[in-house]
């Protein structure tokens, strides 16, 4: 039987990095972004289709959402999976502890300014406003990582924060501190001249959402991208987004 935890982490945080990292243990692997919340969002619909509703058996269908997790990973070879999405968000969360007793959380936390201008340096938009909006948004790519963040954290989850500045400046001591959070026997890993992520030899393909590197990694050794946020961001998206960051 395999084990479920959870990633939850601001995009441009080191998502990509912590798995190619941390996947180097056989037995454990951190997901790519993750399509399970979808399917089971999907599923959690049904409750209110009309055929559901003219004969409402409610337990087989949470038997289909209980066996999601195990029947999609049937194939994959590590025992202990750590499935990346938005899972703090209010439904989202409400669907795991259906399927779940006891869950834990990964949060990997970048102030999000830093987020923003890492995305404007790498998809340099025409309207750099109107883009930052964009991603803030409660649907946008970082601002519904930030508010599934905040759920957890609200919620009183079993969470273990891993700060993006720490993981670069000492990737081992937080990559022990996640498996002595999970209860996982660390093993030795490498941290120069690591891989690209491939889960399965199956690589990102960010052509599709029309960033490419989005998740693209450096490989000879680990170290942060040095760049001045004010050359990057306008002054009103500093102003409008600086006291977004969680006190974690």
């Amino acid at each position: 039987m395999k084990q479920f935890y959870f990633l939850c982490g601001l995009p441009r945080a080191g998502n990509t990095l912590l798995a190619s990292l941390i996947n180097q243990n056989k037995n454990v692997t951190i997901t790519a972004n993750s399509i399970l919340a979808d399917i089971l969002f999907d599923i959690y619909k049904l409750y209110n289709h009309e055929i559901f509703l003219n004969f409402p058996d409610k337990k087989s269908l949470q038997n289909v959402s209980k066996n999601v997790f195990n029947n999609y990973y049937s194939d994959w070879k590590a025992n202990i999976i750590i499935d990346r999405s938005t899972w703090g968000t209010p439904m989202n969360l409400f669907i795991l502890k259906e399927i779940f007793e006891n869950l834990k959380f990964i949060i990997l936390y970048r102030p999000v300014l830093e987020c923003l201008a890492s995305f404007v340096k790498l998809v340099k938009p025409n309207d750099i406003q109107n883009y930052c909006d964009q991603i803030m948004s409660e649907e946008g790519i970082i601002g519904k990582n930030l508010w599934s963040i905040k759920n957890i954290i609200n919620s009183k989850e079993k969470y273990q924060i891993v700060h993006y500045g720490n993981l670069i400046l000492n990737p081992e001591k937080e990559i022990k501190n996640i498996f002595n959070f999970l209860n996982i026997k660390y093993q030795k890993l490498k941290f120069k001249n690591i891989k690209q992520l491939k889960i399965n030899n199956i690589e990102y393909n960010d052509e599709i959402i029309e960033m490419p590197n989005l998740h693209k990694i450096r490989t000879k050794d680990i170290k942060k991208s040095k760049y001045d946020i004010k050359k990057i961001l306008p002054e009103e998206i500093i102003k409008k987004y600086e006291f977004l960051d969680l006190k974690i």
